[in-house]
This record gives structure tokens, sequence and C-alpha cells, in this order.
């Protein structure tokens, strides 16, 4: 028996002739947390709703987890993102298909990635095809690479007594840090080693002062080869490699809204947690070196402690805090945010 998720037969149902009611689409779990968070802000603040809508979302693995119709349907199709893009495809000459909308991944789609020559954005916006709608940035992390957007979150985060050190090192470095990842970035989508070496990256091998941030390179490459079993020459070139696009970046001094964008999400918001992690044990060193932090009070306290708060290990709840305060400011039009997907759901507010 199918206990969740619709078959082809049932989104035409829900599109079809007689009905009015509203479906989401997207490629995963992530996704859905955060466009609940959203969807459900919206739908508490839309007036010309008598009462809160709820708008189903589904995500498209567990749809082919639970329904052999739509795993048959999306047979040869590697990725989530092309599974909803085929499922959109085949339904969107249905009547009404509009009430199903669809939210996929624009990943580095309509971006000029060149290490010798431009790097740009040729979209600058959601693209929409019908009720198929891209998110702006490489994923929907991207939405949340706003200093404004982090700062309320990450002070619950952080003990009090260092939180304003921390937070104003940060908002100064933070231009550098989105540098970082992106670099980062264009160094795993250039050598093919995203999945594989996104989690060697961690706050004790980013390193950061007052205006510069960096990865300790030596660091990094130890961290290859031995957690990961690459062999020199391949961790040499990976080195080589970022420090080609990290300089690139750096010395063209590259808008941060061509970066926020294109950075990959998972990289994007892995970099930023970890830095800020660095913040914290730059600035609660230089504390301690300056017996500003009672020693007493801090014997048991060592930096590591210090950062214990944002471990990457509690990482859904960081995202579910961000998405929360992106949520907010959302709904007062203070940040990024898919307009397009709110108004095809019916969701957007209206204009003053």
């Amino acid at each position: 028996m199918r206990t969740w998720g619709l078959n082809i037969d049932d989104y035409q149902r829900v599109i079809g002739k007689f009905s009015n009611s509203k479906r989401l689409i997207v490629e995963g779990k992530t996704d859905k947390c955060f466009l609940t968070i959203l969807l459900d802000e919206f739908s508490q603040s839309t007036e010309k709703l008598p009462k809160p809508r709820i708008i189903p979302i589904d995500d498209i693995n567990t749809i082919v987890k639970n329904d052999d119709s739509i795993k048959a349907f999306t047979v040869n199709v590697t990725g989530n993102r092309q599974k909803i893009e085929r499922i959109h495809k085949n339904v969107k000459n249905l009547p009404k298909y509009e009430n199903l909308v669809f939210f996929v991944d624009r990943e580095f789609r309509y971006f000029t990635i060149l290490i010798n020559g431009n790097m740009k954005d040729r979209l600058k916006k959601h693209k929409v095809n019908g009720s198929l709608i891209w998110s702006r940035g490489h994923s929907i992390e991207n939405y949340l690479f706003d200093f404004s957007v982090l700062r309320q979150p990450l002070r619950r985060l952080t003990d009090i007594e260092i939180f304003e050190d921390v937070i104003n090192t940060f908002e100064e470095n933070f231009y550098l840090v989105i540098a970082l990842a992106t670099a980062i970035s264009m160094t795993l989508k250039e050598c093919k080693k995203i999945q594989e070496l996104e989690n060697t990256i961690d706050w004790e091998i980013i390193e950061i002062k007052s205006l510069e941030v960096n990865i300790k390179v030596d660091d990094w490459k130890k961290r290859m080869c031995e957690r990961k079993g690459l062999c020199n020459e391949i961790a040499e070139n990976i080195i080589s490699t970022y420090q080609n696009w990290y300089d690139k970046i750096k010395n063209n001094n590259l808008d941060i809204d061509v970066l926020r964008w294109l950075c990959h999400g998972h990289i994007g918001i892995k970099v930023i947690l970890e830095a800020y992690r660095s913040c914290i044990g730059y600035c609660a060193s230089l504390k301690i070196e300056e017996d500003i932090l009672s020693q007493n009070q801090y014997s048991q306290k060592t930096i590591k402690e210090l950062t214990k708060k944002i471990q990457i290990s509690k990482e859904n709840y960081i995202w579910e805090e961000f998405a929360n305060w992106w949520a907010d400011k959302a709904v007062r039009n203070e940040c990024f945010y898919p307009i397009e997907l709110l108004d095809k759901l019916g969701l957007q507010l209206p204009k003053k």
C-alpha cells in the first residue's frame, strides 16, 4: 500500500479540471524544510486569505521511494532535478497544470566560469518555465549567503562574552568568506571532487585574521591524503587549482552578487559555518592573550569548547535557525527570496 506521495494519475487529478488546489514539488528534504518555513510565514501574513493556507510539499526522493509508477516514470533519469524536470515536461500540457508548481536547483547553469576569462551571472534572476522555477543561485542554501540573515541565528550559537568581537570580525571578513567558499566550489567542481572532499574543510584549517581569510593548504593537502587516500600528485593538483581560483577571485575583486549565487550551496554553508567557528577561535585567542577573559573562568573552556555550539554535527538545527530568520526577513521584503514561486502558489503579499 502506498502511504505517501502521489502517482502520475493522482497528479492529473490534483491539477485536473475541477481542482483549484496548489501543490509544490521540490528536490529534497532540505528544500522541503526551507520552503515549508517560508510558505508558512507568507501564509500567515497574506491578508487576502481568510485563514492560513497549507500548501502540500512533495520531495521527489520520497515520491520515487513510495510510488512504483513514478519510479518507472523516471527510469534512466539520474539526479533529483532531472527527475522533476521530466515530470514537469510530461504534465505541462494537462488542464490547469499551473496548480502543480515545481522548484529545482539552478546549479551552475547560465553562469560563465572561466579561470582565464570572465566569471559572471548571465541570468541574474529566477528562471521561470511555466510552473517550473529555478532557485536564484546554485541551490536553496544560497539564499542564506547574506550577513543580515545569518547574524541573529549566529548570536544564539555564540558565548555572549565574545559575541560582539566575533560577529564584527565575521562581518568585516564576510566578502572574503564567500570568496573562499566560491574558490573551493570552483576547485572541487573542476577536479570533480565535490562529494568526496567537501567534508575535509573545517574551522581548524581556515585561517582568519583581520581582513584575511584563507585555507591552510598544507593541512588541507594532508587531510586529502590521509583521510581520503589521495595520492600526493592529485592532492597537489587540487591545491594548485584552488590557489589559482582563489587568486583570481580575490585579485579581480568579483562582485559578491555573483559569488553568492555561483558558490556551491552545500559547500558554501559548510564554509560559512566553519569560518565563523574560526572567528570564534581567533577572537577567543586574542582575548585570552590580552587577559580580558578571566583565566579562572575559562580554565576548562578551551577554544574548541567555545566552538562546540556550532559544530557541523548540528547542521540540521542550524539550517532551520537560518531558514526561520530568512523567512522572517523575506516576509518583510528585507532579503532575496523566490518571489515568483510565491506568486505561482498565490502567497505573495500585496504590493505596497
